[in-house]
């Protein structure tokens, strides 16, 4: 089976490591996979072959790089896939699968679609500006477009099954994340970890880690830590600082932390490998993620991975991975926060319960990701040429 699949560029975040993931399984399965990007993405495989666009004077994050993507990506998705003589498209993300409904229309095969991260909300009112109603409108184009959708949680799902109804027949499906196989770390590794970030092995050692955009609403988290001053405890924040939009939010962050009195409390560290996050959080006590934004975050299943109990907020995606109400928070209101957290490290019943039920949770993602993604995205395709009906595959 010939696959094309397009990613835009590579960065750091969970979405584009599953990407990888994706088409490593796809490629044991002995599908041919063919990549459309913006840079290089190289992956060792002799069935792998990456078809990149060069834009001579262009940067990569430049506005006039993206509008030569919207340009010219269809058309050479529809060249690659027709030379290729391709049986699938898949696209991970929306965004995507617009830019491939024009080839998968002229060609007429089928498209997979995977949904990472909520929609921007077809229905949502209080969504206003050009560009977020072209995001929109792009979205909603390229799902109307899409065959099969996976959802990454059971939210995302709805909302796409709210949307559209029954105006266009489409499968709509949910693949969680995984937990991946981690070795847990000696009592003298994690002697070790906490030394090395200058943390106390009496110390509360809290751990909050992502990309760090607006959505992460690591704010919350600050001034709702800033009520528990007279506690001996550490926050580490973890995250990515290369682009200019995460610099800016960092820098907020840092400023917020020196005016709520925390700098000797709040440690920032820039992103790091699996391993050395595995150490992090198998020395923490706990784990708190107050996004208000979550496809399903990778390293929140690490962190159980970990053996670490873990907080969130109480929205899609995080909902589906710790669905008990009392390891969730309102992460719009500060002492619902502060709340379950003063609770954890107090209230030893609680602290066991939290324990317990991570532990429990933990079950529910051990599991083979990359043999559930090969399957989910090939089943029932036809290759070499044979036609399918819209909406099925079969």
């Amino acid at each position: 089976m010939k696959i094309l699949a397009a990613m835009y560029t590579l960065r750091k975040g969970g979405a584009y490591d599953r990407f990888l993931m994706m088409v490593e399984a796809l490629l044991e399965k002995g599908c041919e996979v063919h990549s459309l990007s913006l840079v290089p993405i190289r992956i060792e495989h002799p069935s792998y072959h990456n078809h990149f666009i060069l834009f001579p004077f262009c940067r990569e994050k430049g506005w006039v790089a993206k509008s030569m993507t919207f340009l010219f990506f269809p058309f050479y998705g529809l060249l690659t896939g027709w030379r290729e003589k391709i049986d699938l498209f898949v696209s991970f993300g929306p965004l995507y699968a617009f830019l491939q409904a024009f080839p998968k229309w002229i060609l007429k095969k089928p498209m997979v679609t995977f949904i990472r991260l909520d929609l921007m909300g077809f229905k949502k009112r209080d969504i206003f500006g050009f560009s977020n109603f072209l995001n929109r409108m792009m979205e909603y184009v390229g799902l109307l477009f899409t065959d099969r959708a996976l959802a990454v949680n059971t939210g995302i799902r709805q909302e796409i099954v709210e949307t559209f109804g029954r105006r266009k027949k489409m499968e709509v499906e949910v693949l969680f994340n995984d937990i991946p196989e981690i070795k847990r770390s000696s009592s003298e590794d994690i002697s070790e970890t906490r030394n090395h970030l200058g943390i106390r092995k009496q110390a509360k050692m809290m751990v909050t880690a992502g990309v760090l955009t607006p959505r992460k609403n690591i704010e919350v988290l600050l001034k709702s830590l800033s009520n528990l001053r007279g506690e001996d405890w550490f926050l580490l924040v973890i995250g990515d600082d290369s682009k200019d939009e995460i610099s800016s939010y960092i820098s907020y962050l840092k400023a917020l932390t020196r005016k709520l009195n925390l700098g000797d409390k709040v440690i920032f560290k820039e992103w790091v490998q699996k391993e050395e996050l595995w150490r992090i959080l198998s020395a923490a006590d706990l784990f708190v993620m107050p996004s208000i934004k979550e496809g399903m975050p990778n390293v929140m299943l690490e962190a159980i991975g970990c053996g670490v109990p873990c907080l969130g907020s109480n929205i899609p995606g995080i909902r589906d991975i710790l669905h008990h109400e009392i390891l969730m928070f309102d992460p719009y209101h500060e002492e619902s926060v502060a709340g379950r957290i003063r609770r954890f490290f107090s209230d030893i019943e609680y602290f066991n319960d939290v324990h317990k039920l991570c532990k429990e949770r933990k079950a529910s993602f051990v599991f083979d990701w990359k043999e559930e993604v090969s399957y989910m995205v090939t089943k029932g395709i036809r290759s070499k040429g044979q036609r399918m009906q819209p909406g099925r595959f079969s």
